[in-house]
C-alpha cells in the first residue's frame, strides 16, 4: 500500500489525532538541549549534541541516562529543577517556533472533523506558552503534559489521558510521533501511529508505526492530495 492510501485508511478509521509536541509541531528540542547543556556545563560535563538526539530525544533516557552512562555523581532531580526554568524562559520568549507546515497540517485535520490533542513529555504550561506566542493556542481540544502523568512515555499513560480528555476511545485515535519512546507509548495505548521521521530516526530504522513520513512536509503534501 502506498503512503497516500495508507494515510487515507488511517484517517478514515480515526475520530481524533493526538500529536506529540516537541520536534513534531514545534522546533523546541534545540532549546531543551541548550537548557540541559547549560546546567551540566556548570558541573563540568558536556552533553554531546548527536548523542542527545539519540539517547534523550528518541529513547527518552533523560538526565538519568546521561548521569548513568558517564558515571556522574549528580542528582537528576536537581538537574531538572535547574533546567526547567531556563527552558520555560525560552518558551515565553517567542524564540521557539512551529515548523512551517504545522499550521496547515493542523488545519487540514481539523477540517476533516477530527478532534485534536497534544500528548507531550513537556510541562503543560510550557506547551501553552509556546502555542500562544506562535498563534496556535485554541487549536487543540486537550493538552496533556508530563505534570498530569504519573508514568511518562514510553508508558501509555500520556496518550490514554489525552484520549480520555477528548472522550474518544484509544482505538479511534491516531498518534503522530517522532521518537521511539512515543511510538511505544501510543502503541501500548492501543492507537495507530504515524512516525514523523528525522535524520536521527531514519538512521535508527524505528519500527512499530503504521506509516512513516519524511517530515511534516510530506504529511502536508499527502493531506493536500486527499483534499
Amino acid at each position: 500500500m502506498n503512503k497516500l492510501d495508507a494515510l487515507k485508511r488511517l484517517l478514515d478509521g480515526s475520530a481524533a489525532v493526538i500529536f506529540d509536541f516537541d520536534n513534531v509541531i514545534v522546533d523546541s528540542e534545540p532549546y531543551h538541549y541548550e537548557a540541559y547543556a547549560r546546567v551540566f556545563a556548570k558541573r563540568g560535563h558536556v552533553i554531546d549534541r548527536d548523542e542527545y538526539w539519540l539517547e534523550w530525544t528518541s529513547r527518552g533516557g533523560g538526565a538519568e541516562s546521561e548521569i548513568r552512562r558517564y558515571g556522574l555523581d549528580l542528582d537528576p532531580a536537581a538537574i531538572r529543577a535547574e533546567k526547567d526554568p531556563i527552558y520555560a524562559g525560552f518558551c515565553r520568549s517567542g524564540a521557539i517556533r512551529p515548523f512551517p507546515e504545522a499550521s496547515t497540517v493542523i488545519e487540514r485535520l481539523s477540517r476533516r472533523g477530527l478532534a485534536l490533542a497534544i500528548a507531550s513529555g513537556s510541562y503543560e504550561a510550557d506547551i501553552r506558552a509556546i502555542l500562544d506566542t506562535c498563534g496556535l493556542g485554541g487549536r487543540f481540544a486537550a493538552i496533556v503534559g508530563k505534570d498530569r502523568i504519573a508514568r511518562w512515555k514510553p508508558h501509555p499513560d500520556t496518550y490514554l489521558v489525552a484520549a480520555a480528555a477528548l472522550g474518544v476511545e484509544p482505538g479511534r485515535c491516531l498518534a503522530v510521533e517522532d521518537a521511539e519512546k512515543g511510538v511505544r507509548s501510543a502503541r501500548e495505548a492501543g492507537m495507530s501511529v504515524i512516525l514523523i521521521e528525522t535524520e536521527i530516526t531514519k538512521r535508527l530504522g524505528l519500527g512499530g508505526a503504521d506509516l512513516a513520513l519524511d517530515g511534516l512536509a510530506e504529511f502536508e503534501s499527502l493531506l493536500d492530495s486527499i483534499g
